[in-house]
């Protein structure tokens, strides 16, 4: 549960930088973000694997860059459930991805990294 919210808070700062960088994705209240970064993170929970192993040949073919249109696909999903948050198209919707992508490596570099033994 503890990662789940960990997750969202960084899911939830992925949307704001995004929103900030391009002004077509409409963000209407911080209430919106939060849950359509929850959303997103059970969504991920549960789909991704499936998505990830129904996609492994052309995974492989493209060594890992086609889970950066899986994670945009499911941004998709996540924000057509949720009311208050808008990312009009698919590019859109794969710079969101790439954003959180970086700022999930950067939280993991910070929290999860030990130098030496």
């Amino acid at each position: 549960m503890k990662n789940l919210i960990i997750i969202s808070f960084t899911n939830a700062f992925g949307f704001y930088i995004t929103s900030i960088l391009f002004p077509a994705i409409s963000l209407s209240s911080i209430i919106a973000m939060l849950w359509a970064s929850f959303l997103l993170g059970i969504i991920t929970l549960f789909l991704q694997p499936v998505l990830l192993l129904i996609s492994l040949p052309v995974n492989l073919i493209t060594m890992g860059l086609f889970t950066l249109v899986i994670n945009a696909w499911l941004i998709q999903l996540s924000t057509y459930l949720t009311t208050g948050i808008s990312i009009p198209t698919f590019k859109y919707s794969l710079a969101t991805a790439f954003i959180i992508y970086l700022i999930n490596r950067t939280r993991f570099a910070l929290l999860y990294y030990r130098d030496g033994p």
